[in-house]
């Protein structure tokens, strides 16, 4: 593929690279490749509060034989972040690059790299404000490198390929103000229901009715659990619990 070649050759002088790590499909994918191509990096995970399951991310990098650090950030107390904007996710990654920065210099990195690829650029994604602005290197992006990709080539790599984890903050709707307590009880909310043999879900609030979100593929499961579902959730503290009838929107199960 051109668009892998044209990946190495621009990393050919990149060399001491820390690695934004979620533990994720697109990370676990260039962390992969870095690790082939003989870099050297390390994985670093910025714990911000609202990762879904730090003990998977740990999980995910030891699989791979990586150097793994794990940092923290408190982004929850951060007023523009909980305001809950259209620009949360900036200030978020203000943060979150801010921590890495520090730890560059503290360790004598000389490169901090992201695994975003062109397929986020569909949507507008503050985030990615702020990584240009920070001067974050984004190589899969450059390279013209997409989800599709990531997904294919993840598959011939030998790579596990699963849905998406997105940061608890999507779970709560927008411009209502995110709370820690919240965030905590979503987290329980989703593991517990998730144990109940679900490959992914999302759990959104809209002010005191939680919503479950389950892939094309899991809906006729969802029904037959949903005694189940409602029941978590009103242990949680949710007066109305509800299945949305509309599957979650993960465009590549085929490649699952």
């Amino acid at each position: 593929m051109d668009r892998l070649q044209n990946l190495r050759e621009s990393l050919k002088d990149k060399d001491n690279i820390i690695l934004a790590f979620s533990g994720g499909l697109d990370s676990t994918f260039l962390a992969y490749l870095l690790k082939d191509w003989g870099k050297r990096f390390t994985a670093v995970t910025v714990d911000n509060g609202l990762l879904l399951d730090l003990e998977s991310i740990k999980g995910e990098a030891e699989a791979l034989g990586v150097d793994h650090r794990i940092l923290e950030v408190d982004v929850l107390s951060e007023r523009n972040f909980q305001d809950n904007t259209t620009e949360r996710c900036y200030f978020c990654k203000k943060m979150i690059i801010s921590r890495l920065k520090e730890f560059q210099a503290e360790e004598g990195y000389d490169w901090i790299m992201d695994a975003t690829n062109t397929s986020d650029l569909k949507d507008y994604r503050a985030g990615m404000v702020a990584l240009k602005e920070e001067g974050i290197l984004s190589p899969l992006l450059d390279a013209g490198i997409t989800k599709e990709d990531i997904l294919e080539l993840s598959r011939e790599f030998g790579l596990k390929t699963k849905p998406p984890e997105s940061c608890m903050a999507t779970r709560i709707q927008p411009y209502d103000r995110i709370h820690r307590r919240d965030i905590a009880r979503i987290r329980e909310v989703e593991r517990e229901v998730r144990a109940l043999g679900f490959a992914t879900l999302r759990a959104r609030k809209h002010k005191e009715l939680l919503r479950f979100q389950f892939l094309a593929t899991e809906m006729e499961h969802a029904l037959g659990e949903r005694e189940k579902i409602r029941e978590i959730g009103k242990a949680h503290g949710f007066q109305f619990v509800v299945l949305d009838l509309e599957p979650y929107p993960f465009e590549y199960l085929e490649y699952l």
